[in-house]
């Protein structure tokens, strides 16, 4: 009896480990590959420069993730827009990463490019954001625009499209390891690293 216990309880403990194993795998895997698809996600927003581009990108993201990928929606002005999220909430809620999303967002008016969004929050509370705007049919000054230095948990850039590419990729450069970090992103600065400096960078330029 004491045999049969045992060995069964051997037979328990490594179906056990190799259950535990499994599920690490797969959450392993499954964040892996959320980190992937936000990083590409905001690398197709980078490579946006023209109404054509934009719809280039939301065909090709509709082909590789379906026709739901992207959420539309009309607001007052004539505003048509394009939003797709990727999150890591799943996970999250099993309390092993923070609650973390990217989200794309295409602003059109009269089929015409009017802005494309990336924002990157993180955090159960205080949530923690970075919002990315570039303008196509705004008049702003031709340099990176940082807002929030005094709230450290959210900022936004801004710039409109005829900004130099080398500065636009700056603004691009979301941290989308705060997806898959146990202890997430604490901050905007976080989110993007060397946000705070885009403006002063500019100035030495």
């Amino acid at each position: 009896m004491s045999t049969a216990f045992h060995r069964t309880m051997r037979v328990l403990f490594v179906a056990c480990a190799i259950a535990l194993v499994l599920l690490i795998g797969g959450i392993a895997t499954y964040l892996s590959q959320i980190r992937s698809m936000a990083t590409e996600l905001i690398a197709s927003a980078r490579e946006i420069r023209t109404t054509e581009d934009a719809e280039r990108e939301i065909a090709a993201w509709k082909v590789r993730a379906g026709n739901d990928f992207w959420t539309e929606s009309d607001h007052p002005g004539g505003d048509h827009n394009y939003d797709a999220s990727i999150v890591n909430l799943p996970i999250a809620r099993l309390r092993v990463v923070q609650p973390t999303g990217v989200t794309v967002g295409l602003t059109m008016r009269g089929q015409k490019l009017r802005s494309v969004t990336v924002v990157q929050s993180t955090g159960w509370y205080p949530v923690a954001s970075v919002w990315i705007h570039e303008w196509f049919d705004e008049t702003l000054p031709n340099h990176l625009r940082v807002l929030g230095h005094r709230k450290p948990y959210v900022a936004v850039v801004e710039f409109p499209s005829s900004l130099p590419e080398h500065e636009r990729q700056k603004a691009f450069q979301m941290n989308t390891n705060c997806l898959v970090l146990p202890s997430g992103c604490k901050n905007a600065g976080e989110l993007l690293p060397g946000i705070w400096q885009l403006e002063s960078e500019q100035s030495l330029d």
